[in-house]
Order: C-alpha cells, then structure tokens, then sequence
C-alpha cells in the first residue's frame, strides 16, 4: 500500500482514521400492523441508536449502524442495539455482524500490517491499532 500523508489518510477513513459499523439483521412479527411499525421504529432510533451517538442506515428488516461522528461503534455499542431489539416483542430474531470498516467492508479491520506500522513511523505518538 502506498503511504500516505494524515490529511489524505483522514480523508479515505484509512489507518488511525478508520470508522468501525456492524450490520444488524432483524425479523419483526409479519402482523404488526403500519402503526406499531412506526412506533417501534421511532423508538429504535431515538432509544438504541440516538442515545448511544449512533447512526443507522436501514429499513424493517436490518442495516447498518455506525457511530454519528468520526469514530468507530464498539463492542459495547454492538451489546447494546443487540440487547434493545432482543428486548423487544415485536422482534422474533435479531443478528448482529461483526465489526467491519464502514467505508471498505470488503477489507478486515486493521489488516494492513505495512501500512500500520508506516501510520506508527509517521506519527510515534498515535495510538496502536488492535488486532
């Protein structure tokens, strides 16, 4: 991988920059009539996803949640929107995915060992990305 300076690594969402998201899969019980439905919607967004300075991109059935501002959602974030929709009785099942990168699913969280530790001799100080 080519390097790359911080201001473009911030840019792409590469690195030090990278934003963590999860998808959620859901199945609601296929009688709930349009105003449960709506009900039930507002609550997730404003309970579970909201609160917790999340965003979620999605319909009735699932999508995929990140956090609103520059960041990543976390295991606990995944804990979270897991045990409010298992909560619920509209829902018959929920799955949650692992924690993916938001902008480049296809590629696992910090799988670039060249371009970490190009990240770490660039900027010393910056934080050591997990494995």
């Amino acid at each position: 991988m080519r390097k790359r300076n911080r201001r473009l690594r911030k840019k792409l969402h590469l690195g030090e920059f990278q934003q963590l998201g999860f998808e959620v899969s859901m199945t609601l019980k296929p009688n709930l009539g349009i105003d449960a439905l709506d009900r039930f919607l507002d609550e997730f967004i404003l309970d579970a996803i909201e609160k917790n300075e999340l965003a979620f991109g999605g319909g009735t059935d699932g999508g995929f949640v990140t956090t609103w501002k520059r960041g990543s959602a976390t295991e606990v974030h995944r804990a979270t929107v897991e045990s409010w929709l298992s909560r619920r009785p509209e829902v018959t099942l929920v799955t949650l995915g692992p924690l993916v990168d938001a902008w480049y699913p296809e590629v696992e969280p910090h799988s670039n060992p060249q371009f970490e530790r190009d990240a770490r001799e660039e900027h010393p100080r910056a934080p050591q990305l997990e494995r």
